[in-house]
């Protein structure tokens, strides 16, 4: 009998691989949640995507402060070439002295007008520095001063002795580099205007001495002055009464100061003030003497007595963009949630990254609005952006729903929202009562429509 080997076991099997599920990835999560049919859940969602949404806000907000920086930086370069706010100071008789006695001493004496009267027109124009541009303006001033040489002889009469010979006419400005100065009329006798001492009150001097003003009771002046300058002009009122009236075509002034105009017609064709003032109010005398310390003001005391008007910008593109962008996180929050209006009322039930595209979108729309207007102007700006966003958010809705209806009506919301913001944007002394009003109608507006989703959704 022959043995035969008996055959091997068999070999058993390896035990299979223990399976460890997948843990579904952020976005996959979202989207279960928001394909759970829980309002809720879906509403939690949208509320986290819209504060996530500031992160690219934020970014294009930090693109517009760089902007304004470089818009800044122009504005300089335009003002260190044209000429910065002017300040007109005078013009003031200054007349030299000598005090007899074992010393002599030589002194002035500053004569301010006993009327001063000044009509003043301020024409505006933009100057560019590449995409950046500022008001600027050249102003033409004809002025007419009486002095009352009365004083003079009242304060001589105690051994001091005047020379004529030497008397003066003084006018200061702050920007005295752009100053164009026609020739004087001095009771009827002309001279010219030279460089002054370069003080603040003393830029440009024009010699008047004559043996017949010495004589004469009173001192007429009249004289035509051109100044170039940016963003403010003002006036000093040195006389005992100043009348002074300022016109431009300019519609947006701001009037400053010490003193307002008692009189002003501001409109979109420009503005006309006039302003009365009287020595009373002013913190000097009509009088000053070099050689007294109590009655020679300084030149910043003088200066701090001006009023004046300032050219203003009321809104310009980019603190329009930057306004605009601070509304960023509730427009986005208002458009999302019409985004789940329409699912609720469709069924529909659309990816989170589908949201987070539409939120792009919104997100890019200002980045669009800051670019083109340094091109063509906030307005066409606006324009040109929202509707390129409508269209966009619209068609997409369209290839999410296959829907007509439900994505017009989207459409419809989202251009409504961006005209609202528009309206809100041009609005200046109201805009915070527009907005509530407005915030208090959306919400209005979505109750009324929410009314009946607690019996189409579960809770």
């Amino acid at each position: 009998m022959t043995d035969t080997a008996a055959p091997p076991p068999p070999v058993p099997p390896e035990p299979p691989a223990p399976h460890y599920p997948r843990e579904p990835g952020f976005l996959l999560t979202v989207h279960r949640y928001l394909l759970a049919g829980s309002l809720p859940a879906r509403a939690a969602i949208l509320a986290a995507l819209t504060m996530l949404l500031t992160i690219p806000l934020g970014l294009i907000g930090g693109v517009i402060s760089d902007r304004q920086t470089y818009q800044e930086q122009a504005k300089q370069n335009i003002v260190t070439a044209w000429g910065g706010p002017q300040t007109f100071t005078g013009p003031m008789l200054v007349l030299p002295y000598k005090t007899d006695g074992t010393t002599s001493r030589d002194g002035t004496l500053t004569l301010l007008p006993e009327r001063l009267t000044i009509d003043g027109k301020i024409l505006p124009e933009q100057r560019r520095r590449g995409l950046f541009a500022m008001a600027v303006y050249s102003t033409t001033l004809d002025v007419v001063a009486e002095f009352q040489t009365r004083a003079f002889q009242d304060f001589l009469s105690d051994g001091r002795r005047s020379n004529w010979q030497q008397a003066r006419l003084e006018i200061g400005v702050t920007e005295p580099r752009s100053i164009d100065a026609a020739s004087i009329d001095v009771n009827g006798q002309t001279v010219e205007w030279s460089p002054g001492s370069g003080k603040l009150l003393s830029s440009l001097t024009a010699s008047i001495g004559s043996d017949t003003l010495a004589t004469a009771e009173t001192i007429t002046v009249r004289f035509r002055l051109s100044l170039a300058g940016s963003t403010n002009f003002a006036l000093t009122p040195l006389g005992r009464r100043t009348e002074a009236t300022i016109t431009s075509p300019w519609p947006s002034p701001s009037f400053t100061g010490r003193y307002l105009p008692i009189t002003q017609s501001v409109g979109a064709d420009g503005f006309s003030a006039k302003w009365t003032t009287s020595h009373l109010g002013r913190p000097y005398s009509q009088l000053w003497d070099s050689r007294s310390v109590n009655n020679d003001p300084s030149s910043q005391t003088v200066i701090d007595s001006s009023f004046g008007v300032t050219l203003l910008t009321p809104i310009d593109a980019y603190r329009e963009t930057d306004r605009a962008i601070k509304y960023g996180i509730l427009f986005i929050g208002l458009t999302l949630a019409a985004g789940l209006l329409v699912e609720t009322a469709t069924g529909t039930r659309p990816h989170a990254m589908q949201y987070v595209l539409i939120g792009l979108a919104l997100c890019i729309f200002y980045l669009l609005l800051l670019s083109l207007s340094e091109q063509i102007g906030f307005g066409g700006a606006y324009l040109v952006s929202a509707t390129a966003v409508v269209m966009q958010a619209t068609l997409y809705s369209w290839t999410l729903h296959r829907r007509r209806g439900p994505a017009l009506a989207f459409g419809t919301v989202l251009a409504g929202l961006y005209a609202g913001l528009y309206s809100l944007l041009q609005l200046e002394d109201v805009a915070l009562l527009a907005g509530s009003l407005l915030l208090f109608a959306v919400l209005s507006l979505a109750m009324w429509f929410t009314r009946n989703l607690h019996r189409a959704a579960p809770v």
